[in-house]
This record gives structure tokens, C-alpha cells and sequence, in this order.
């Protein structure tokens, strides 16, 4: 299947999505050009050499990271002793640290080149986007584990449709390797298709309606035993919408009200009420129990080998909770960037909660807010919002009418706010404030000058924690106004 090559141009008009589809093992006839079953022996080998490539994955990974804090070290201390960093192109023979490494590990390189690249890359930026935190010593450096995704070049993928079925072909060894593992260079699957919406993802795919993008990834899944495919695709952004990019919508996470969306100065706001995955995760794990219990007096069919077999029933109840919690951080996610489209806002802004720590509310760090906020951003993607991280410092203590800062101003046994500095008798609720503020352009920035000095200490404290990836939020988003402004002229 011939692959449509995007321009630079064409391809900002796609945002990427992520569809997982679930594969089992086939075999392609090339004489009689047909796809038939694999008996379970030749799917057992199929198996050892795919992990086999997952631990080959692995070691290339740890030895990328290895490069890129050695170049990191040296570059630093050239830095002190010169006054300026090295040039790569010098010191290296290559422009980029990511050349360095191809070149050094090529002669022991199993994979086709271009999923080679891919995973080297993919290493890299991981290091790039914790370096910062690295060096604080917030953050230890990544040390990746066997069970990793393969990760695939775009070209590497190919979908097929014959006879109702649908199948993936990837493209994965180099000539070299493939002849030394006595195999193919191409492993072929069937795709599962449970739903419509995976049967609609790979017919637009195969139609090139979505074109399959770099970013797809074939990983296996421990518990069901089974490969999958993390097939990453472009779908068209929705350009029809007129949005300003001045007008910020303001979104507070919480733990009473999950949450709360305003735009600076307007009295509308979005409130998603809680207790709905906190309820659910109750009874489940009351019935959880309720089974285990139950579970001493099962018959001999359920008894098997051990503890594991007898529970198994109860501990699946386990995945409903997770599976629940991400169907409503979808529909969370969703309200959130309808909501800010039917408002015509270009930015969404929220708070970055990577500080949360043990003294944090319980619900807050079992939520998976950070998973809340990955969807929040991808959706946003398709309309061309940006979204920004601060720092969640005194959001909720100040107010957003005078700008006055204290802490008396909060009671949050009833959720309210009523401001005490002198002139000024705004009340309304908690997370409504805490929205408003949110919403303001720099609202890190305008606290960090109105601090209080009583509260500077803690204040600093709080700065440590969260500081690197909201200072990253807003140096992608300056960076990105730069590039339009550029384009444009």
C-alpha cells in the first residue's frame, strides 16, 4: 500500500491520536498472496523473537540515555572552563547527540534503520524532557526496563483489508538479523476488532482519510498475553472555529468538585461534581472483598494450582475501576474542550500537580489528574488550543477581583471565599476563585511579585517541586507564538 507523503504545511492541519489494536499472530503466503492462521507452536516462536527485539530495545535506550548524560556532563563543564558549550559537529563528527549514538551502536543494530532512528530518538527526547529535573535532583535519570514498546517508523506499518478481516504488517528486522534469527523481516498480524470505532480507525487508515504518522509502537500486554499495536494517526483538525488565542480558560482540579472551568471576568463557569469515581471504586472494592470472602468455599473447578486461580474472579474487578476512571477522565476531558471552543478560547491553563506528595488529599494522589490533563491536551490538539501549566502557588488564596493574597480569605470546610483585605468584600465560591485566577495570562508570574513575606518560604518550597515542567509549558507555548509570528511574516 502506497504510503501519501504529507508536506510540513499539510501536516499542521492533523493533530495525532493514539488507537491501541489488539493483534494476534498470522502467516502470509507470498506465492498465493493470502494471510492464514499460525498454529501455537510457530506463535511461541514468533513470541521469543519479538521479545527477544524488547530486550534489544531496552539495552539501546539505557545506551542512549548513557550518551546524552555523558554529553550533558562534558558540555558542562566546558561550559565553566570556555564560558560557552561545545559545538557537537567538533567534538562529535555529528550535528546532534542522536547521529553520535546511531553511528556508534549501527554494528550491532537488529532493527530496519528507520525504527533504528525511532528509537533513539524517542530515548533522547525522553532525556531532553527530564533534564531539567535531573539536574535539580528531583528526578533520578531513566533506567528502562525489558518489557518496552518497539517503537515503529510510519513506513514500517502497513494495513490491510481482505475478506472482512483486517491485517498489520510491520516491517521490524534488518536483513542481517532477520537471516541470523532464521525468520522474516516482517512480522504479520490479524487485527482484533472488537467495536466499531477500531473497525472505523482502520478503514479511514487504509483509505488514508487518517495517514498513519511516526509515534506507533508494538508493545505486548503481560496480562492478557497478547500484542498490541499503539497505531499512531493524524485526524484533521476542526480549523472551522474561531478562537483567540488571548482568551484563557482557567481550569481548577479538585477533590469536591473535579472540576471547575471560567474564562477571566465571566460569571459562566463549568463545574463537573465529584464523588462519581470515588462512589464507584467503593462499592467495587466492597464487592471485591464481599468475593474474596466467598471465594474460601468455591468448588474444585475454581481451586486450580494456588491462591491466584480461587481469586482470579475477585482481583478482575480491580481493571473495572481503572477502565471506569479513564472512561469519565474522557468525558472530563471532553466538557472541558467543548466548553472552551463554545467560549472561542485559543488557551486552556491549568495548574501543574507533579509536587503532590503524601501530605497532598488522598483522592488527589490516587486520581489520575495527570492522566486527566494528557486528555485534556490531545483533544485540545484538534482545534488548535494551546495549553499551559503554572504554578498552582496561592491560586486559591488570592483574590481575583483585588489581587490581595491571604490565606484568612479561604474557608475550605464550606468552600467558600470571602476576601479580608480592607476595601473589598468579594465572596463567592472556592473553586470558582481558584478558576478565575487560573485564567489570568502569567498568573504565576503576577503572584510571585504580590507574595506576602510570610508566606515567601513556603512559597519557595512549593516553587521547587513544580517549577520545571510549568517553566516548560511556557517556554513550548512562547516558542510556538514565535513560529506563527515567523510564519506569518
Amino acid at each position: 500500500m502506497a504510503k501519501k507523503k504529507l508536506t510540513k504545511e499539510e501536516k499542521k492541519n492533523f493533530s495525532a491520536k493514539v488507537a491501541n489494536i489488539y493483534l494476534k499472530h498470522c502467516k502470509y503466503d507470498k506465492a498465493e498472496d493470502t494471510f492464514s492462521e499460525m498454529t501455537n507452536e510457530e506463535c511461541r516462536d514468533a513470541n521469543k523473537i519479538l521479545w527477544q527485539i524488547q530486550r534489544y530495545v531496552r539495552t539501546l535506550k539505557n545506551r542512549t540515555i548513557q550518551y546524552c548524560w555523558e554529553w550533558n556532563g562534558f558540555s558542562s563543564d566546558y561550559n565553566k572552563r570556555f564560558g560557552s558549550y561545545p559545538d557537537a559537529q567538533e567534538h562529535l563528527g555529528y550535528k546532534t547527540v542522536t547521529s553520535h549514538v546511531y553511528n556508534m551502536e549501527k554494528a550491532e543494530n537488529i532493527m530496519n534503520t528507520a525504527n533504528f532512528s525511532a528509537v533513539i530518538r524517542s530515548a533522547a527526547k525522553k532525556f531532553d524532557n527530564d533534564k531539567a529535573e535531573i539536574m535539580k535532583g528531583t528526578k533520578s535519570i531513566t533506567q528502562y526496563k525489558s518489557n518496552q514498546p518497539i517503537e515503529l517508523h510510519k513506513n514500517s506499518v502497513r494495513l490491510y483489508h481482505e475478506k472482512g478481516k483486517f491485517y498489520v504488517v510491520l516491517s521490524i528486522l534488518n536483513k542481517g538479523a532477520a537471516a541470523e534469527m532464521q525468520t522474516d523481516m516482517m512480522f504479520y498480524f490479524e487485527a482484533v476488532v472488537r467495536d466499531k470505532s477500531t473497525r472505523t480507525i482502520l478503514e479511514r487508515c487504509i483509505d488514508e482519510i487518517y495517514p498513519t504518522l511516526n509515534g506507533s509502537a508494538l508493545q505486548y500486554d503481560q496480562k492478557k498475553g497478547q500484542w498490541y499495536l499503539a497505531l499512531c494517526f493524524g485526524v484533521e483538525k476542526k480549523n472551522g472555529v474561531s478562537l483567540d488565542p488571548d482568551k484563557i480558560l482557567g481550569v481548577n482540579l479538585g477533590v469536591a468538585y473535579p472540576i471547575v472551568a471560567s474564562v477571566a471576568g465571566d460569571w459562566k463557569k463549568l463545574i463537573i461534581e465529584g464523588g462519581e469515581i470515588e462512589h464507584f471504586r467503593a462499592a467495587t472494592e466492597a464487592r471485591k472483598i464481599s468475593m474474596l470472602r466467598q471465594r474460601k468455599y468455591c468448588g474444585d473447578g475454581s481451586i486450580g494450582h494456588g491462591i491466584q486461580t480461587r481469586n482470579k474472579p475477585a482481583y478482575k474487578l480491580g481493571d473495572k475501576v481503572a477502565n471506569f476512571r479513564d472512561t469519565c477522565n474522557h468525558k472530563y476531558s471532553r466538557a472541558v474542550v467543548d466548553y472552551a471552543v463554545r467560549n472561542g478560547c485559543g488557551t486552556i491553563q491549568m495548574e501543574d500537580l507533579s509536587g503532590i506528595t503524601t501530605e497532598a488529599e488522598p483522592f488527589m494522589k490516587n486520581w489520575s489528574y495527570y492522566d486527566l490533563q494528557l486528555k485534556i491536551e490531545y483533544k485540545a490538539k484538534e482545534y488548535g488550543i494551546k495549553v499551559i501549566y503554572i504554578n498552582p502557588a496561592y491560586t486559591s488564596c488570592r483574590c481575583s477581583r483585588c489581587g490581595a493574597i491571604h490565606k484568612e480569605s479561604l474557608d475550605r470546610i464550606k468552600r467558600r471565599f470571602e476576601c479580608v483585605e480592607d476595601g473589598c468584600d468579594f465572596k463567592t465560591f472556592q473553586d470558582y476563585n481558584a478558576s478565575q485566577n487560573i485564567a489570568f495570562r502569567d498568573i504565576d508570574k503576577v503572584i510571585e511579585k504580590e507574595i506576602p513575606a510570610e508566606y515567601e518560604k513556603e512559597y519557595k518550597d512549593i516553587c521547587k517541586k513544580i517549577k520545571p515542567k510549568a517553566a516548560k509549558s511556557k517556554k513550548k507555548a512562547d516558542s510556538a507564538e514565535t513560529s506563527e509570528a515567523e510564519t506569518e511574516e
